[in-house]
């Protein structure tokens, strides 16, 4: 029987971490917003028209038809193309330039996601080591990880579902599906397609192999490692919040702890090898 105190302190403990996240998250989105460059006024900032739209970020009117970039975009027109259109309705929002709460909630999902699969991996390792029995009984800790695992796919099931209701880049679920597919940075947000099934993966297998097939299971969890390579480039390069200091701390302390992480399993298992060896 698993001790009641041990779940709600668990689960708040969670909770905290991921209201801590989402508020970081959209502190950092804000203030990068607020410093966003617009070299032509266009109301297109220069990062979104040249990682996006791949129009002029220093001519607000890119193919020189007379319509700003922005109006083209608002109104579903080819920004780059002279001939498109041939007739044109003002556009009635400003959605070109306001950072939208489904971007907000994307943005803080994908940063609460990769906080708690670093966690997960690094107690995940720790239980394998035993080095992390030092400080947690086995009980206690396979809750811990049981429960970060579970709040780790949700987030990242609303990272995924709240891109196709954000109008900055109109993702479909082909685009956030299926690897190469998107036009927007598609080695970087392919890496993050194959994270996410390397996640499906990795929990089915905890829910369905861990007990019978245990050769398997921990075969099938070594993935945890290019998964978490593959969330880590996909997280730098496609990250719209990446240059802001917040994140570039986040990342550099995860990198190099990741890093130390995997030398420590590979000397572990040289070790091992030559220890099977003399004996």
């Amino acid at each position: 029987m698993i001790p009641k105190r041990i779940n709600s302190i668990t689960l708040s403990a969670i909770l905290l971490l991921l209201i801590f996240c989402f508020g970081l998250s959209v502190k950092t989105t804000q203030a990068q917003t607020m410093n966003l460059k617009d070299s032509d006024y266009d109301s297109l900032t220069d990062q979104t028209e040249s990682a996006v739209y791949h129009t002029n970020p220093h001519n607000g009117d890119t193919d020189a038809d007379g319509w700003l970039d922005a109006t083209e975009i608002l109104t579903g027109t080819d920004p780059l193309n002279a001939n498109d259109p041939v007739t044109i309705t003002a556009p009635t929002s400003s959605a070109a330039t306001t950072t939208s709460l489904p971007w907000y909630i994307t943005r803080a999902a994908a940063l609460s996601a990769y906080i708690l699969m670093f966690l997960v991996i690094i107690l995940g390792t720790g239980m394998t080591t035993g080095y992390v029995y030092k400080y947690s009984n086995p009980v206690q800790t396979w809750i811990i990880h049981k429960y970060l695992s579970i709040a780790l796919g949700l987030t990242l099931l609303l990272h995924i579902s709240s891109l196709l209701f954000d109008k900055f880049i109109n993702f479909s679920w082909a685009d956030i599906l299926i690897p190469f597919s998107s036009n927007f940075k598609p080695l970087f947000l392919s890496l993050g397609i194959f994270g996410f099934y390397l996640i499906l993966i990795i929990i089915f297998s905890s829910l369905f192999y861990r007990l019978k097939y245990q050769r398997a299971w921990r075969g099938i969890h070594y993935a945890t490692y290019p998964l978490f390579i593959f969330s880590f480039v996909h997280g730098v390069f496609i990250g719209t919040d990446t240059p802001t200091p917040v994140m570039q701390v986040v990342y550099g302390v995860t990198g190099l702890v990741f890093s130390g992480l995997l030398i420590y399993r590979f000397l572990i298992y040289v070790l091992k090898k030559q220890w099977a060896k003399k004996s």
